[in-house]
């Protein structure tokens, strides 16, 4: 399992599940629909899957997020007791779910300045590449910094990663406060399901939890 040191610094359970392990808890989690909604959740909810959402807020129960490549977000403000999650793919990064996640959190009574975050392990630039057309989408949304879109050979490849960490920062969370870890799942295809890198018959997911 994949832990957070500045989550765990903070004292909050959590992690990620890679392919050799799995995290048995009783948890919402997020259809994930590629989209940016996210739902707010509560005890009724504990161990459902919630519709239509790529996120979940809560107050009171343990939640979760599943990827193989796209971007995972663990969010908490120990002090209002708030946690969230996010699954970040290449729509849900255009689209701002990152600071819809922050936005939902600040809605149910989060400080901004006192959320902490863990973006968890996904795909990396460089093995992200991408058609023309959604680099330069990227580009005219977010700018032409390399970090964020590069021509390599012939391809460009992106890092949504990194494009997720800049919403953030735009949403007003402290530089200090996100914990953003290099990673590639597509790189390190043996220690995480990867839906680039795996094929069909053995593609599988992992799990990121938070819980108060």
């Amino acid at each position: 399992m994949i832990q957070s040191p500045l989550l765990l610094k903070l004292g909050i359970v959590h992690g990620y599940a890679n392919r050799h392990t799995k995290l048995h808890t009783e948890i919402a989690i997020p259809q994930q629909v590629h989209g940016t909604r996210i739902a707010f959740v509560t005890k009724k909810d504990q161990g459902k899957t919630i519709p239509g959402v790529d996120g979940l807020v809560s107050k009171d129960i343990s939640i979760g997020v599943s990827f193989a490549d796209c971007v995972p977000i663990l969010a908490v403000d120990p002090k209002a007791k708030i946690i969230g999650t996010a699954h970040a793919g290449w729509k849900g990064t255009l689209g701002g779910i990152a600071g819809e996640l922050i936005t939902a959190m600040k809605k149910n009574g989060a400080d901004v300045k006192q959320i902490y975050i863990s973006v968890g392990p996904h795909i990396g630039m460089c093995c992200y590449n991408v058609p023309d057309e959604r680099a330069r989408v990227f580009q005219k949304k977010f700018g032409t910094d390399e970090k964020i879109a590069v021509r390599i050979g012939d391809v460009w490849h992106v890092d949504i990663g990194y494009v997720n960490y800049l919403q953030l920062l735009e949403a007003g969370i402290v530089k200090e406060h996100i914990d953003a870890q290099p990673s590639c799942t597509s790189c390190q295809v043996a220690e995480f399901h990867s839906f680039r890198k795996d094929p069909k018959e053995k593609f599988g997911v992992q799990m990121g939890v938070i819980t108060l």
